[in-house]
């Protein structure tokens, strides 16, 4: 059974602080350039807010869990003091990997900053280069805290004359206890509400009210065609053939309705798949004269090939569609539209750049 929650380890995150106001867009953006991600759609983001400070975690799309919670591992040592485990409202977290030592210091229980620091077989010159003991001091950290033992934590601790202290809380739990301290923008794993645009629903509204109108008065002549045949036998042929030609108007009925009922369903299923389509396009969408424009060329294009997309974004005249799968991808690629020219296009991704002519 899956964890309800989960968390990213430190050895899987890139850290940057940033300073200001920003929409969750456009500091994933500042962050991806910033770290020179060479593909920013490979990675998710989580941060915390304090004041106009963001503590900001990327990760990979493809190490998150598949639960409903996946907090930054730094993150999570939050609520060892909030769910009352240590009483110091200032510690250290210091975690050891191969060739790689990790720290992370809390002020008044709440997560200060993350650091990485490169780790050399001397642990004497280790301490001294990194000056993790004037990190310690310039924190005001007043306890060590560990997940594993090691004979460094021993000898940082009393260097800078600090209590060491196991954690003996599981990490999982303590992801669990970060549910009800972090707020959603902290969570990796993003829920996203469906939205559609009030002119997209007014769309969506009128084809259905078409359809139904279709359906009510194809029933409605249906039905008064029969009543106009079944009279007209009725005065014109013997008991027997009228049965005989109610009978074979009864399986053509069920025929033309099942034949309506296969037309309507086909027509649910273009309503849901353009409803899908528009969804994902207008999550981040702001309408302009030009980008309109490009969207309904692009959308005409898809439509005439029958082509499925997982994602599209607009950014001026360039326009990067995520094809579903690679058939789609490959039939894109045969089929390009006069009103585009090709940009680039990335085979594993299935996905291409197209600039508007």
């Amino acid at each position: 059974m899956k964890n309800k929650a989960h968390f990213i380890s430190f050895e899987n995150l890139i850290y940057k602080q940033k300073n200001g106001n920003f929409e969750e867009d456009d500091l994933f953006k500042e962050l991806t350039k910033e770290c020179d991600l060479q593909n920013p759609f490979e990675y998710q983001l989580a941060f915390l807010k304090q004041d106009q400070i963001y503590h900001c975690f990327l990760a990979r799309v493809a190490k998150l869990p598949k639960t409903q919670f996946c907090f930054p591992q730094p993150l999570v040592f939050q609520s060892l003091f909030l769910e009352n485990k240590i009483k110091e409202e200032n510690f250290c977290i210091l975690e050891i990997k191969p060739q790689k030592v990790f720290l992370c210091f809390y002020e008044q229980g709440k997560f200060k900053t993350f650091k990485t620091l490169d780790f050399c077989d001397n642990i004497e010159e280790f301490i001294n280069k990194s000056r993790i003991l004037e990190l310690l001091q310039h924190y005001e950290s007043k306890i060590l805290l560990s997940t594993k033992a090691h004979e460094i934590f021993n000898l940082i601790s009393a260097k800078a004359k600090l209590p060491f202290k196991m954690i003996q809380e599981d990490k999982i739990a303590l992801s669990k206890h970060s549910i009800h301290h972090l707020d959603k923008n902290a969570n990796f794993i993003k829920h996203y509400k469906k939205y559609l645009p009030w002119y997209f629903k007014f769309i969506f509204l009128f084809a259905l009210s078409f359809i139904i109108s279709i359906v009510v008065l194809s029933l409605i002549d249906f039905a008064q065609y029969q009543n106009a045949k079944t009279t007209h036998i009725q005065n014109e042929i013997s008991q027997n053939k009228i049965y005989e030609i109610q009978e074979k108007q009864s399986q053509k009925l069920k025929a033309n309705i099942e034949q309506l009922q296969l037309e309507i369903q086909t027509q649910n299923l273009l309503l849901e798949k353009y409803s899908e389509q528009l969804s994902k396009i207008t999550q981040n969408f702001k309408a302009d004269k030009n980008t309109i424009l490009i969207l309904t060329k692009a959308i005409a294009w898809l439509n005439d090939h029958s082509l499925r997309i997982s994602n599209l974004m607009i950014d001026k005249t360039l326009i990067t569609i995520k094809f579903s799968n690679e058939e789609d991808f490959n039939k894109a690629l045969q089929f390009t539209s006069p009103q585009f020219s090709l940009i680039s296009q990335d085979k594993s991704l299935h996905e291409i750049t197209l600039r508007a002519l």
